[in-house]
């Protein structure tokens, strides 16, 4: 095994999480298979098995938003820290589930989540994913050079609303380009985006690694911008908490959220290499691609778990801007940073963005 720190310097791309404002669909992704629940344990809520085991029931996003988690999971670096999930795949019923405290913790869009906890929704974000802003990319057509290149075209979207599309509307706000110039298109995200994209239905479309590398590799295409370029304040990648779980299992919510940072951390630097081939393979991608698409996403692998509160209220204001959320919805009440201080101070992790 390797650390990733000392490779050979692998160019950046040019231009991959978001989701859809009513629907945590884009999380589930396109893994070859869902994370799997450990063995052992029991299935109630916060449980601890007479082995010294707790058993935490989860719903964790796949594809390459959950790769690191679910890599963690399947190869057993929770199961170092005493952690096993009774992992759930996700369903549109998901905020009901949260909120009654059938499941105790998740991962995804918290544009989703703060206008649900804002009306009424039992649940509080309790930390960062280990990237949280936007890793998606706008990928074009080769005859597509530059931005003004888009007028005229068709460009997909992923979904009406949210992070995903508001890349698409910011970037070309950027260059004076009107959406009256361009057609947009929802073409859906992962592997249904990019079939729109080599039949030429879409000539650029926003879309998750791996498939912007794996555009470059095929010849189908290049990548032309990065989200997190485009609107680096937006916020994608939260980890939410049923308050009933918050209230009855602080402990066991504080000892996940530890080794959350703790297990990240050690797929990047001693698990580098594992980590490639195992995403490679879930996600049927070969795996020098995928290594490429990794590492040029590798400057917001920040594994940072206090919620940046000026993100929030950045993101929101943006969804309100675009009228996917009402004026009415607030952020105030839908976090606590509490735990997330906790593992930073214990795991001595700093904020990236410090002055």
């Amino acid at each position: 095994m390797k650390k990733i720190f000392g490779k050979t310097n692998v160019s950046v791309l040019a231009g991959s999480a978001l989701v859809a404002l009513v629907t945590l669909a884009a999380f589930t992704g396109c893994s070859k298979k869902e994370s799997t629940a450990q063995a052992g344990g029991t299935s109630s809520s916060g449980s601890s098995g007479n082995d010294g085991f707790i058993t935490i029931k989860s719903a964790f996003a796949t594809g390459m938003t959950g790769s690191v988690n679910n890599f963690a999971i399947e190869t057993g670096l929770y199961e170092k820290e005493g952690i096993r999930f009774d992992n759930i795949q996700r369903t549109n019923d998901m905020l009901a589930l949260i909120s009654r405290g059938e499941v105790d913790v998740a991962d995804g869009d918290p544009s989703t989540y703060i206008p649900a906890i804002y009306n009424g929704i039992e649940a509080k974000l309790v930390g960062n994913m280990w990237r949280y802003s936007g890793c998606f990319w706008i990928i074009a057509h080769n005859d597509i050079q530059k931005p003004e290149d888009l007028r005229g075209k068709t460009i997909g979207t992923a979904v009406s609303a949210g992070g995903m599309k508001l890349t698409v509307l910011k970037y070309l706000e950027n260059y004076g380009i009107s959406t009256d110039d361009v057609k947009l298109v929802a073409n859906s995200s992962y592997q249904p985006a990019y079939a729109t994209f080599t039949s030429g239905e879409v000539d650029a479309t926003v879309i998750h690694n791996p498939y912007a590398a794996l555009s470059e590799a095929e010849g189908t295409g290049h990548p032309l911008a990065r989200a997190w370029d485009i609107i680096p304040e937006y916020y994608t990648g939260t980890i939410i908490a049923s308050n009933k779980f918050i209230k009855q299992h602080p402990d066991q919510l504080q000892r996940f959220i530890t080794a959350y940072y703790k297990v990240h951390e050690e797929v990047k630097h001693n698990h580098f290499d594992e980590f490639v081939a195992w995403a490679a393979k879930n996600m049927n991608t070969d795996e020098e691609v995928m290594r490429k698409a990794i590492l040029s996403e590798i400057d917001v692998w920040l594994d940072y778990p206090v919620i940046p509160e000026e993100r929030l209220y950045r993101t929101i204001g943006f969804q309100k801007e675009y009228g996917w959320v009402g004026d009415e919805i607030k952020v105030e009440g839908t976090f606590d940073n509490t735990f997330a201080k906790k593992a930073a101070e214990e795991l001595g992790l700093k904020d990236p963005y410090a002055k």
